[in-house]
């Protein structure tokens, strides 16, 4: 048959083991409050804050900056570090030695681990401020080291920054030598292009020349096919009315108009007299015909010497386009030739300005103290004057507790044994 134990029993096995209960947290509360009061050594804890500047790389607007130029801007600039950087450096073993070796600490108490272990850093939230927390017997001891503590770190946080851009800036000045080799190459290749006879501009001047001959031409050409239409419209006109005059006229006159008619007569007859009354017949040159014909001719001239000077300006023009065309061609492949040089001077000088640039930008930065400029003790530590350890309050309440509990957990044993042997005996008698 199962036995049951109810909520009565319980108190009750209580209630006749308090005095058990009662001696057993008086001696633990004793126990905590002698080793708490005279047994363990007060700690104490002295901080200091520090504000920091978190150094965040320039984010450049898209397009604004190349591949290349984000990437010496980077090497220029100060390395990036977020404040959970600046809170892990602060227990960097390096900074611990220097300040075990600027007080003169005893070696065998405060080595790098010991002290470390003595150092607590917090990043305040929401906060640019790093809370260092140093602990130890000694309150002025753990003054110094906090204050000594603050300014190795902002010297070593100078130092490794100003070590890690001197070497940017020497990648960049070896870089930017190279640099100057290749635009002083680029240059000089340019000089003789340049030197070279028939220049880009010679021949551009030699082909407006020739463009402003091929006008000219062209506009006397017009002219004369003008000239020439006229003339062959007035030659056609003069043919038409020379077509319609007679050469000669038939001409019927008195002998005595004749002198050598008249002459003739006298001889023959004896007597002028018998001249008078007698005529004759006679054919005469038309002169209007004769001038249209000197008038024609005249026009043939000029029409043949227009045509010649036709012929002339048509060759004339070809031969100044067969030129145009040549000296185009040279031109086009110098233009790409002056062109490329010409690329290839303006990179030249645009990537050794933008590395004498960068490289004058990480010198001033190596140059400068980066850590005072980022990092300020804004609260340097004080002596403290209570201790932070141990808490003794809290150790009695705990001892209490645990007092209790111990107390209670032995009553409720003792009653088990105790039943547990009362059991076994009324066993054996019966």
């Amino acid at each position: 048959m199962e036995e049951e134990i109810s909520l009565r029993e319980l108190i009750e096995i209580i209630l006749n083991g308090k005095w058990i209960i009662a001696a057993i947290t008086i001696i633990a509360v004793l126990i905590s409050g002698i080793f708490s009061f005279f047994v363990i050594a007060p700690t104490y804890e002295a901080q200091s804050t520090l504000m920091v500047s978190p150094m965040v790389q320039r984010t450049a607007a898209p397009g604004e900056d190349s591949a290349y130029d984000a990437l010496l801007s980077y090497l220029s600039q100060y390395p990036q570090m977020s404040l959970e950087t600046y809170r892990v450096q602060v227990t960097n073993p390096h900074i611990l030695n220097q300040v075990i070796e600027e007080l003169d600490l005893d070696p065998e108490k405060y080595s790098t681990t010991s002290l470390r272990d003595m150092i607590s850093v917090e990043a305040i939230q929401d906060t640019n401020l790093i809370k260092i927390a140093v602990k130890d017997k000694n309150p002025e001891m753990s003054a110094k080291i906090a204050n000594t503590l603050a300014p190795k770190y902002v010297d070593f946080i100078s130092k490794t920054l100003q070590e890690q851009m001197g070497k940017s800036a020497t990648f960049l000045q070896t870089q930017m030598k190279e640099e100057q080799k290749n635009l002083d190459a680029v240059t000089e290749e340019l000089k003789n292009f340049l030197s070279k006879p028939q220049s880009v501009d010679e021949l551009q001047k030699d082909i407006d020349a020739k463009l402003e001959l091929i006008t000219e031409f062209k506009t006397k050409l017009v002219e004369l096919d003008v000239e020439e239409k006229a003339t062959r419209a007035s030659l056609e006109s003069a043919k038409a009315k020379l077509a319609a005059e007679p050469k000669f006229f038939d001409v019927e006159k008195s002998i005595i108009d004749d002198a050598i008619m008249t002459g003739l007569a006298a001889n023959k007859t004896g007597s002028m007299s018998d001249a008078i009354g007698l005529t004759m017949k006679s054919q005469e040159i038309n002169e209007n015909y004769t001038l249209l014909s000197e008038r024609a001719s005249e026009l043939e001239v000029i029409l043949a010497g227009l045509s010649s000077q036709r012929a002339a300006l048509t060759s004339n023009i070809q031969k100044t386009q067969t030129e145009l065309e040549s000296l185009q061609a040279t031109l086009a492949k110098k233009r790409t030739e002056y062109n490329r040089l010409q690329q290839q001077y303006t990179i030249a000088q645009d990537t050794y300005n933008t590395f004498l640039q960068k490289y004058q930008e990480a010198r001033i930065t190596t140059s400068s103290n980066i850590g005072d400029a980022n990092i300020m003790v804004v609260s340097p530590a004080i002596v403290p004057e209570k201790p932070v350890a141990p808490k003794k309050a809290l150790n009695v309440a705990i001892a209490m507790v645990l007092g209790l509990m111990v107390g209670i957990f032995t009553v409720f044993f003792m009653d088990y044994w105790k039943n547990s042997a009362d059991a076994k005996t009324v066993k054996t008698i019966s």
